[in-house]
């Protein structure tokens, strides 16, 4: 038992350290580490990240330098060797005192100098080579188990020579104990920290059961811990509990041992899992398992599935079957779909067997689609069900559907696609059908482990192609997988406002209007609506079009067009963007090294290069285009917007930002989310930024006319608002849209819409930083609050009002908050890398920013006032909240407060000072 105990304790000390390594508190915790334990064999999940503290096990795959910020504990095993692990093959037999039966390792000879060198020189300092400057030592106590009276003693006293030689040869070591009470007195010094496992709940090895402490060995415990704090040591505690949905409980469990005074860290006894201690990781990731066989921008899975889980805040994690699945690792994952298109599943078993244990370490699962021939019986009965079978139906008819179906077209049932199935107990039915001869379809369910859909209940194809949504997936999402209320990333919106850009791809940029004096486009353009509105503009230019003489498409129009190109690109308000070299339409086609009439501009002796399309063409209008200190900054993917990874690639690697793809078209003609893309679309490892909005191509027929009919973008932007803000506004156009007068007298009623909204206006390569942030922000429980990770350029949240306000004077890196069109919060952050949002039931009484035209930077707060940068594309505009009594001064100078809060001033960078009486 105290063997077993040990390793325990070992796991525990390691997820303890490893919570502590990732934590970032508000008053008064800011003392306190956040500890997290990995145990795995593979690179630690991302969410271990979150801990300031993290004690793994060494590799190089754990390396340090895989954990930027944090202090990492490398796992080392004193007082007996570790089965399997090299570093003790070569351990003399006359160091061995026993075996630790319940583990398989030989108990060590601390006793012995030589077996203490050994351990020293042969385990430590090969760990320490690797670049480990913490060590968390574990078996410090196995010697009891087999010594008595002196010889025990005498083990003590090795143990110490130990530690203090280990420090003397590496003064700069942070060592944690695992335990080590009986020489507690004498090692204190040398050490960061104690850690103790199961105060509350315990792992028994032999019987494979989790136990509760009996009160009696945790009063003994305790007395151990407070001698341990006595000496100035904090004390991690590790909890053992099992991976139930979601790690139900294991955050209230790290709660009651924090409110004991210790650093919590509750997991699984393999301590794989991830953990809660003073911090709780949120995961974002979602997993989504599918077996199309189309490209997976084209699959269902993505087309459809993807922007729903993003606005929740998730991140949808793709994988083809066939490319594998990893492991299921409890608070890696918010959740797993089995998105089934109806292609068969080549490895049955090997699905089915994942799925279960996916189950079993409480990930939650949600099937979709025909998936009923593609797990086998024994998963369907592990899920509670009997899997759905085909049935011939005379009729069916629909005997139950929940709020949550027919959400965007009603359900007719069709006897052909009748499957007979019923819902595990404890469901919620949300869709149940019934065949004349009685037979009953459960169609659709939340279940206790998830939930499903069956096919053809999930979405539906109208005969002009168009999709519907027959069930709400918002809500289908957050039932099925339980998600928390938290705060989540929002890329619509800045400063409680939301975003707007501007841009415009190369094409038709010498394009004679059609209309007198006629100007080539990119004149008409910059005279009709860049100088009249001088808001952030993106505009790019084909450089084949441009190029002088016989190397160009246009030899006639390049000198007007190189001249105007220059004009424009001094405007203070135009960022430049580059639209390839030739144009690609085909992308995919042409990287395949297909050449064909169409697949791409035909620039005279041009051949298709990835890197002169991707960074060639952006150096060329840097040398030739653009002004001294300006350059480009963004590619604009052109033609079918299919890079493949090796261009986008490219595009990162020279420092250039990305958009376009993914065609959002929303509107009174197709009223459906299926019609608003995902954020973007990873090319291997690199995001291809999708545009958030459609150019006038859609919404002219391809520019076959009518001409005016961009100005029905204006229902997109409407309907991407409400009910959800799903896109920020982007006036996306090509410049042949100055050519003709109804197409620019539409663009010049959509800037004034857009002139009439509340707006935070960008630029597009500042939306694809945001969009690229959104993948990388970590959030975690904390406190009363939230812990958000990484948000240096997304710096919006969006929470349920039930969450409760920000408390402005206990966060850290919040500035204010705002309303929401739908009933929640939007919650402004000022950029700093780690940010911690206090909650209260209340509204605060501090004054603050409740909105803003910019990015916000720099917050301070204190009960009365703050004081905060702001950095704008335009002069500056905020409301203050709670300013009634309050003055503020602009760059130093007083600034009128008007009566609702508002701040008006005529610089785009300002300093805010707030001071209230």
């Amino acid at each position: 038992m105290l063997l077993q105990r040990t390793r325990w304790l070992r796991f525990l000390t390691f997820m303890v350290l490893a919570v502590w390594a990732g934590l970032s508190w508000a008053a008064p915790e800011d003392s306190l580490p956040s500890v997290g334990l990995y145990y795995g064999s593979g690179p630690a999940p991302a969410a271990f990240r979150d801990f300031h503290w993290l004690v793994v096990n060494p590799g190089a795959e754990r390396l340090p330098s895989a954990f930027p910020g944090q202090q990492v504990f490398a796992y080392v095993s004193v007082g007996e060797t570790v089965p399997g692990d090299a570093r003790y093959a070569q351990l003399p037999q006359d160091c061995v005192l026993g075996t630790n039966r319940s583990w398989g390792g030989k108990i060590i000879d601390l006793a012995k100098s030589s077996c203490r060198g050994y351990v020293l020189h042969q385990v430590v300092d090969p760990i320490w080579a690797q670049g480990y400057r913490g060590f968390f030592l574990d078996t410090l106590d196995s010697y009891e188990s087999v010594t008595k009276g002196a010889a025990r003693h005498a083990q003590e006293e090795g143990l110490v020579d130990l530690i203090k030689a280990l420090k003397t040869a590496h003064p700069e070591a942070k060592l944690i104990a695992n335990r080590g009470f009986s020489v507690l007195p004498e090692i204190h010094g040398d050490l960061v920290a104690v850690l103790a496992e199961s105060l509350y709940r315990g792992w028994d090895q032999a019987e494979h059961r989790y136990t509760e402490v009996p009160e009696s060995e945790r009063r003994a415990l305790l007395r151990e811990l407070h001698k341990a704090q006595g000496f100035g040591l904090p004390v991690v505690i590790v909890d053992y509990m099992p991976p139930a949905m979601n790690r139900s409980g294991w955050w209230e469990d790290a709660q009651r041992i924090r409110a004991d005074g210790f650093i919590p860290y509750v997991s699984n006894p393999e301590l794989t899992a991830v953990g809660a201690g003073l911090r709780e990781p949120m995961p974002r990731k979602v997993l989504v398992l599918y077996n199309s066989t189309q490209p997976e921008e084209y699959s269902t899975p993505f087309a459809n599935g993807a922007m729903p889980l993003e606005y929740l805040g998730y991140i949808p994690e793709f994988r083809r079957l066939s490319q594998g699945v990893p492991p299921p690792v409890p608070g890696e994952y918010a959740g797993v779909i089995f998105w089934s298109d109806g292609d068969p599943v080549d490895d049955v078993p090997a699905l089915s067997h994942w799925i279960r244990e996916a189950r079993a370490q409480g990930i939650p699962i949600l099937l979709l689609g025909d998936f009923q021939n593609d797990l086998d019986a024994k998963t369907f009965a592990a899920l509670g069900m009997i899997a759905p079978r085909s049935v011939d139906a005379t009729s069916v008819e629909l005997i139950h559907a929940a709020a949550e179906m027919q959400y965007e077209m009603s359900i007719t049932p069709d006897a052909r696609d009748f499957l007979a199935a019923q819902a595990p107990s404890e469901s919620r039915v949300w869709l149940q059908l019934q065949a004349a001869h009685g037979d009953r379809e459960d169609a659709a369910a939340i279940t206790p482990w998830g939930g499903y859909v069956l096919s053809p209940y999930l979405l539906t194809t109208l005969p002009n192609k168009d999709t519907r949504w027959l069930v709400d997936p918002f809500a289908l999402y957050r039932q099925a997988f339980r998600l928390p209320k938290m705060p989540v990333p929002d890329t619509t919106t800045e400063s409680g406002r939301r975003l707007f850009m501007a841009h415009t791809d190369g094409d038709g940029f010498v394009s004679r209007a059609d209309f007198p004096p006629y100007h080539i486009a990119g004149q008409v353009y910059m005279d009709r609506i860049l100088k009249k509105y001088r808001l952030p503009f993106t505009g790019s230019v084909i450089v084949g079009d441009l190029l002088p003489g016989d190397r160009g498409l246009y030899p006639a129009l390049a000198p007007l067009g190189t001249q105007v190109a220059r004009e424009l690109f001094r405007l203070p308000y135009v960022e430049i963007g580059s639209h390839m070299w030739s144009h690609p339409f085909n992308w995919p086609a042409i990287e395949a090294g297909k050449d064909y009439p169409g697949i791409n501009l035909p620039v005279p002796g041009y051949t298709f290069s990835p890197y002169m399309e991707a960074v060639g063409a952006a150096k060329w209008i840097d040398k030739h285009l653009a002004p001294p200190g300006k350059q480009v900054v963004i590619d604009q993917w052109s033609g079918d917007c299919e890079p493949d990874a090796q261009v986008v690639g490219l595009a990162y690697g020279a420092g250039l930002e990305n958009i376009n793809g993914g065609t959002s078209y929303i509107s009174k003609k197709n009223p459906s989310i299926t019609a608003v893309p995902p954020i973007g679309i990873f090319r291997g490892k690199w995001l291809q930024v999708f545009a958030p909005d459609a150019n006038e191509d859609y919404f002219t027929n391809q520019w076959h006319g009518p001409y005016w009919g961009y100005i029905d973008v204006i229902q997109t932007f409407e309907m991407t608002d409400k009910p959800h803000r799903l896109k920020p506004i982007d006036i996306y156009t090509h410049w042949y849209t100055a050519t003709k007068l109804a197409s620019l007298s539409a663009l010049e009623r959509v800037y004034d819409w857009v002139l009439k909204q509340s707006i935070t206006p960008v630029y597009v390569a500042d939306y694809a930083k945001i969009a690229n942030n959104f993948f990388t922000i970590h959030i975690a429980r904390q406190g009363d609050g939230f812990w958000i990770g990484g948000a240096k350029v997304l710096q919006e949240l969006r929470m349920p009002k039930d969450l409760g306000y920000p408390n402005l004077l206990q966060s850290r890196g919040i500035a204010g908050y705002h309303a929401t069109p739908n009933g929640r919060w939007y919650v402004h952050m000022d950029g700093r890398d780690s940010t911690y949002l206090a909650l209260q039931s209340t509204p605060p009484q501090p004054p603050y920013i409740a909105s803003a035209n910019a990015a916000i930077a720099d917050y301070r707060q204190d009960a009365r006032g703050f004081s905060a940068e702001l950095d704008g594309t335009v002069p500056v505009t905020l409301r203050l909240g709670n300013a009634q009594a309050c003055r503020a001064r602009i760059n130093g100078k007083p600034a009128a407060i008007g009566d609702s809060g508002e701040i008006r001033s005529d610089a785009e960078h300002v300093r805010i000072d707030v001071h209230c009486s």
